[in-house]
């Protein structure tokens, strides 16, 4: 343990205004005052690639910075024995970029007024301490101790601070790996009040594989700590958290965060930082590419917030930013105003102007708000890193809810130390000393809630702005007045309804009905159908529970009441199947917007009363499922028309019958065919009054007459006319008149399936409908083309005809070329003979054609002489049975060889 024997004199610090102060990258600096945006500062000396700290006194005003290697005073100049590389006494060069500081950090002695620590890490040297003295050069400073070893080994690497749970004292928290150079342990360092250093607590054994590369962070409730290591070629171990006792210093509970979701992506983290009630942790990342592949050229610059109670890797991380900037990822660090501030620059020696900053890091998800490049920094220039403080200092805030009007509102505040004394101002004028009070707010609005807290003798004020969110303002004594359709008082009611006379719909408000007070107090047993509900007595009272869009609520209560008006019988409406709509589907066009006018006069109704109509009488008594349209299009059916005063009083329901008189009918085909000249005979259904056929071309009535008779081509239209239910209605239908014409053919194609197998392929001209034929007696139907399959060579005819037979019959012969494979010239007439088939006489003469026995010998010519066949005789002579060849030449050149079979 490590004691230290210095001033014995308390020291009056406001443990936030310690954090004023921010001096940073290259000559950079912030100032906070409350819980304000900062101000920029340009007045600050120091250069820092990376590690560096600040400290302020209680009352904010700047003390010292550090970048590990020198310390500045509050005048921007080296403090006395302010070079921390040379040795105590000595000025030693003034080095303003460290190049091999990992961390720093600055704790104040609590016990000793003006009395500080400075902690720094390097990789030769380890974790190292001097102290400096506020009560030196004046009042400037000065080192009195210099780089005293306390982990004196070169693999110690991240440093944060929180204070212990006694609130008092402070762990100092460091990393260093394990003699086998795998994992890491933790060593946590207590610093007393009087400042002695007690020997650390080691914690080993989490499997832990730590870098020296990376922010490390405690939660500032000291509950958690988060590590960032920056691997750039490595899957995984980029982002742990662990749990730590802030009792005991041990840590625990080792638990891995995914930075990619996407396999076999590197992305790497660096800077870390939590909300500041410590619920969610936010991690500053770099893509660096897939792994097996050369590094992103362009690297993108990614913000994570992860929720760290859950426990789902698929939903506990939200990005807040993504950018392909090249940029490097830097720290990120918790302000006093509770926002966290982001390092934005390029490397570590290439900075930006800009910091970036979550605004409300306590709100899960993009609801968070992180703006980039949202601080403009002026002259300076932000590089990886922003000053370290002790984690506890942004802890202290207050806890308090949002409330209605009326309600009292517990305060309190959460902070790292034992409150003695509080001084609230709750902005109304109103003030208390109580730890925690409770407020109530006379008027709704918003109040800036301020706090001066003393803990450890020390100062410390936060504010916090609260909403009194107003309660619905609701207008008592109201009535709902429904028809009654048997005088027992009981009805159907839309307690809804009420709405408009109890409060302004504009407000959007929500209504829950009850039975009584109670359960709308309560809130339970809500009437579940208020839509459609029948009320248990006459005259009844419903209490009704509104609740606006900030949950406030309000509770009054009317008097449901049905009253028995007999408004009358109204007419029946009838209308026409409308044609426009759909050819006989049986619906009608009713115009009740119109009769309307004739209820109001029939029933002498004033004009003030409204009449609505609704397609049931449960609709019509719930006001639910209004008919709107003037122009109401329905089959047959019954709708309900309600009377309804300006005070939403219920003046009579009454049925209005809506029937649609059916088409006249009409049975006529679409087209008629004339055939032999024979005129077309039409005739009107006969159950229908009026009649007329119109000449479609002229729009010429032709005739009136029930029947009609036409012999010219053309398109000609029937209206039918039928009066019923004193009004007319109409129907109409287009037909064509045609002629049949008599086809003709455009195309004949023949195709080989197989040996002496082949398809017909016919196409005709022809407006009508036609069948095929091959035989003049067999015919099939087929359009304007047809088919026929497996048809050998020779010739044949097709014949073709339209299906009403109007027309003569048309026909070709086609020609199918074949050869025989072989025939039987035995006298008995079937297949005496070998001929080429499916030739014309007068296209066989054109062609040679020869036979030859299977030695080549030619054994007879195909001409007209032997009928362009041979008998199967050579010279008269029978020749023996056997295989012959043929050899067919065209007049074109082209040659056909085959052989057949001669039987006996």
């Amino acid at each position: 343990m490590l004691v230290l024997s210095l001033f014995n004199v308390e020291d009056n610090l406001s443990a936030q205004n310690h954090t004023n102060h921010w001096y940073f990258g290259e000559k950079a600096g912030l100032l906070f005052d409350l819980q304000n945006d900062p101000q920029v500062l340009t007045n600050g000396a120091m250069i820092a690639p990376s590690a560096c700290a600040t400290i302020s006194d209680k009352d904010g005003n700047l003390l010292f910075y550090t970048n590990g290697t020198n310390v500045w005073n509050r005048n921007h100049r080296i403090m006395q024995n302010g070079v921390l590389t040379g040795t105590l006494g000595m000025g030693g060069p003034i080095i303003t970029e460290p190049p091999v500081l990992l961390n720093t950090i600055i704790i104040p002695i609590t016990d000793s007024v003006g009395m500080y620590y400075i902690f720094t890490i390097t990789t030769a040297d380890g974790l190292r301490y001097s102290i400096v003295d506020m009560g030196s050069d004046g009042g400037l400073g000065g080192v009195v101790l210099k780089n005293e070893a306390l982990l004196n080994r070169p693999d110690v690497g991240k440093l944060t601070a929180v204070h212990h749970a006694d609130g008092k004292s402070i762990w100092l928290l460091t990393t260093r790996k394990n003699q086998n150079d795998e994992f890491t342990s933790f060593y946590a360092y207590k610093i007393e009040e009087n400042g002695d250093i007690e020997s650390p607590v080691i914690t080993d054994g989490l499997g832990y594989k730590g870098l020296q590369v990376g922010q490390m962070k405690f939660s500032p409730n000291g509950q958690k700590i988060a590590c960032a290591n920056y691997r750039p070629e490595s899957l995984s171990d980029h982002l742990t958290v662990f749990d730590f006792n802030p009792e005991n210093g041990v840590v625990s509970s080792k638990r891995d965060f995914l930075t990619s979701f996407t396999f076999f992506e590197i992305v790497s983290a660096y800077g870390v930082e939590f909300s500041n009630d410590s619920k969610y942790l936010y991690a500053s990342l770099v893509r660096q590419g897939m792994f097996g592949d050369p590094p992103d050229e362009i690297k993108k610059n990614l913000l994570y917030q992860y929720d760290i109670a859950n426990m789902n890797p698929q939903q506990y991380s939200t990005s807040l930013h993504e950018e392909n900037n090249g940029f490097a990822a830097g720290n990120l660090q918790l302000a006093k105003n509770g926002k966290i501030y982001r390092a934005l620059t390029i490397s570590e020696n290439i900075g930006t102007s800009f910091l970036g900053q979550v605004n409300h890091p306590e709100i899960l998800g993009v609801r968070a708000n992180y703006e980039h490049n949202s601080v403009n920094l002026v002259s300076g220039k932000s590089r990886l890193g922003l000053p370290t403080f002790i984690q506890s200092y942004f802890r202290t805030r207050i806890i308090a809810e949002n409330v209605c009007i009326g309600e009292p509102i517990p305060m309190s505040v959460d902070t790292y130390g034992e409150i003695t004394e509080a001084q609230w101002d709750f902005g109304d004028g109103n003030t208390s000393n109580d730890i925690t009070p409770q407020h109530i707010y006379a008027a709704p609005g918003n109040y800036e809630v301020q706090v001066t807290i003393t803990v450890n003798n020390c100062p410390i004020t936060v504010a916090k702005d609260i909403r009194v969110y107003r309660i619905p303002s609701l207008i008592e004594d109201q009535e709902l007045v429904q028809c009654d359709v048997d005088t027992d008082g009981i009805s159907l009611f839309n307690l809804n309804t009420i709405r408009d006379k109890i409060t302004d719909s504009l407000f959007n408000e929500d209504l829950l009905f009850f039975e009584s007070r109670e359960n709308a107090e309560l809130n339970i047993q809500s009437i579940s159908n208020p839509e459609s509900y029948t009320n248990t007595e006459p005259n009844q009272e419903i209490f009704v529970r509104v609740t606006n869009e900030n949950g406030c609520f309000e509770i009054t209560s009317f008097v449901v009441s049905a009253v028995f008006i007999d408004l009358g019988d109204i007419a029946d409406m009838y209308a026409c199947d409308d044609s426009n709509i759909a050819s006989e589907d049986g619906l009608g066009i009713f115009s009740i917007g119109f009769k309307k006018e004739d209820i109001r006069n029939e029933f002498n109704l004033d004009a003030s009363t409204s009449l609505k109509y609704y397609p049931t009488l449960n609709d019509a008594l719930t006001q639910s499922n209004e008919i709107r349209e003037r122009f109401f299009t329905s089959e047959t059916t019954t709708i309900w028309v309600r009377a309804q005063e300006e005070d939403l009083a219920c003046s009579g329901i009454s049925s209005i019958n809506l029937i649609v008189n059916p088409f006249p009918k009409i049975d006529i085909e679409n087209e008629y065919l004339i055939c032999k000249n024979q005129p077309i005979v039409l005739s009107g259904d006969i159950t229908n009054d009026r009649y007329e056929w119109i000449n479609g071309a002229s729009g010429e009535i032709i005739s009136t007459q029930r029947e009609l008779s036409l012999s010219e081509v053309g398109a000609y239209q029937h209206i039918a006319y039928k009066f019923e239910n004193g009004i007319e209605c109409s129907n109409s239908k287009g037909f064509i008149i045609n002629r049949t014409e008599r086809p003709s053919f455009t195309r004949i194609g023949v195709n080989k399936l197989f040996k002496n197998s082949h398809v017909i392929e016919i196409e005709i001209d022809g407006s009508s409908s036609y069948e095929f034929s091959m035989d003049n007696i067999t015919y099939f139907e087929g359009q304007g083309s047809y088919s026929f399959e497996n048809i050998p060579a020779g010739k044949h005819t097709i014949y073709v005809r339209d299906v009403n037979q109007c027309e003569p019959t048309v026909e070709e012969d086609v020609y199918i070329l074949g050869y025989p494979s072989f025939f039987t010239p035995n006298n008995d007439g079937v297949n005496d003979f070998w001929t080429v088939l499916g030739l014309p006489e007068n296209e066989l003469e054109s062609i040679i054609i020869k036979i030859y026995d299977r030695f080549g010998k030619l054994i007879s010519y195909l001409n007209e002489t032997n009928n362009y066949s041979w008998d199967g005789t050579y010279n008269g002579n029978l020749v023996p049975q056997n295989d012959y060849w043929y050899e067919a030449i065209f007049k074109d050149g082209s040659i056909d060889r085959g052989h057949f079979t001669l039987k006996r």
